[in-house]
């Protein structure tokens, strides 16, 4: 299908018609919190947290997932233990009792950072990157999952499609941009209507769950171990289509929500 008409006419349409988008609970320090997993609570591990939160932050602050391999971006990597404003532990095997020989240092442990904003603004522009400064969307989803014996449409709650939400509820919350899912119960927005891309229909019920942004598309079983996805993300800000043949589901929705970032910064810079 020729996907031309419909961003022609999404973007058309958002551009005069799309509401303000629902407001999330904000938190002032969310672009700024980094969280990761790490064995023990020594010296290294720690380090080794820091980074990893840093390469986060730095994601979520530029709109770019593939910053992290820049050098001007190790730059600022390398400098992460003092960029920290605090951070805190928390075991996740607390209710499990340590064995005579199984010691802290070996427990796995929830590494939550939060980086100090001036300090960290500070080391991004000595390095010459550029923070993503256009409005972040709130994305409505539109997910049709085929599987062996029946297919849907992902819902907020309900017992299908429990993985897939998580999935989509954690890469929101990593990449601080908010999604919404439509109710279990809904009627507005079908299968067929995702696979025919049926815009008007998708932007109606987007627009009904108070979103500024679309993502929709089709996740199906292979029948062997792996998904297909298909996709469309567009918003007044930004358009953009794709396909992944072959993934785990965790790949195909991760990389979701990473398209849809890096399509609102790329087009907030112009």
């Amino acid at each position: 299908m020729d996907f031309r008409p419909v961003a022609i006419a999404a973007i058309a349409f958002l551009a005069v018609c799309w509401p303000a988008a629902a407001k999330p609970a904000h938190d002032p320090d969310a672009l700024y919190k980094a969280e990761t997993i790490v064995t023990g609570t020594g010296p290294a591990a720690r380090l080794r947290g820091f980074k990893i939160g840093a390469k986060e932050v730095l994601i979520k602050l530029t709109g770019r997932p593939r910053i992290a391999t820049t050098e001007r971006a190790k730059s600022v990597i390398a400098l992460a233990p003092g960029l920290i404003a605090e951070h805190s532990y928390e075991d996740r095997m607390k209710d499990i009792p340590i064995h005579d020989e199984q010691g802290t240092r070996d427990r796995p442990y929830f590494l939550r950072m939060r980086f100090d904003r001036e300090k960290f603004d500070e080391a991004m522009a000595t390095a010459g990157i550029d923070k993503w400064k256009g409005k972040r969307p709130t994305v409505a989803v539109w997910l049709g999952i085929r599987e062996v014996r029946n297919r849907y449409i992902l819902s907020r709650d309900g017992e299908k499609g429990y993985g897939q939400r998580e999935v989509l509820k954690e890469a929101s919350k990593r990449r601080a941009i908010p999604i919404i899912l439509p109710e279990e119960d809904q009627e507005a927005v079908t299968y067929k209507d995702l696979t025919r891309h049926n815009w008007s229909t998708i932007r109606q019920a987007s627009r009904a769950l108070g979103t500024n942004a679309v993502l929709y598309g089709t996740l199906e079983f292979d029948g062997e171990a792996h998904w297909d996805c298909e996709w469309v993300t567009a918003s007044e800000q930004a358009y953009a289509k794709w396909k992944l043949r072959g993934v785990t589901f965790d790949k195909a929705l991760k990389d979701a929500i990473d398209r849809v970032m890096a399509a609102h910064a790329r087009r907030a810079k112009h």
